[in-house]
């Protein structure tokens, strides 16, 4: 691509706004240049209202729902679970890319965990304790469909005992089509959630398929 100086720049200006009166003065290799630097600025501006400003993950767009029979299923983890900490996520900087906050993942998983009724009526209620550290976030920097891994370490203790229950490190992809946004950061916004959501869904399976005696019932 050709690169021109500031000086150029000015003297062809110069030369193109003087045309109308002189126009022997503009020659064809100006014209031209001028031409390509206006079709440059015109797909910058156009690249620029299509990308828009990046805006954080939405929470309710991360909370994964449970199957009917999931809600009603036997469980010793029934309304027994409390998120005691969430780590690792990043806030949003609204001139760069999306993500995914350490407040909107936990109000994520806390949503999904009492949709589930896994969820303790408070902090301190709950015989188990969860915590979540989110690991890694892969996202596209561009592209048409947009596909983010979202990788977090999940580890369920007993609240008296300190025990381990649970410890499961999920990584899972979630793809946001082309289709779904014509905007490129609501698209790699939507494949954030769809990763978040994804992934609080899988480790609410794994909660579930705790059995009874493998933890403390009192």
């Amino acid at each position: 691509m050709t690169q021109f100086s500031n000086r150029q720049l000015f003297a062809n200006a110069l030369e193109w706004y003087l045309h109308p009166l002189f126009p022997s003065i503009a020659s064809n290799k100006t014209m031209k240049s001028l031409k390509t630097i206006s079709l440059l600025s015109l797909f910058t501006l156009s690249a620029a209202l299509l990308s828009g400003c990046a805006a954080p993950a939405r929470t309710d767009q991360m909370t994964a729902q449970v199957s009917p029979a999931l809600r009603v299923a036997n469980t010793p983890m029934r309304n027994n679970v409390a998120v005691e900490d969430v780590s690792g996520g990043k806030e949003t900087n609204p001139m760069w890319v999306s993500n995914v906050g350490n407040s909107e993942f936990e109000q994520a998983l806390e949503g999904s965990l009492k949709d589930a009724g896994l969820l303790s009526a408070g902090k301190q209620a709950g015989k188990y304790l969860l915590t979540a550290h989110m690991q890694k976030v892969e996202q596209p920097m561009v592209g048409a469909s947009m596909t983010v891994t979202v990788t977090v370490n999940y580890v369920l203790t007993e609240r008296a005992s300190g025990k381990e229950v649970l410890n499961r490190t999920v990584s899972l992809p979630y793809t946001a089509a082309w289709n779904s946004s014509f905007v490129g950061t609501e698209r790699l916004r939507l494949a954030n959630e769809g990763a978040i959501r994804t992934n609080i869904g899988k480790i609410i399976d794994e909660i579930f398929a705790i059995r009874a005696d493998q933890v403390a019932l009192n």
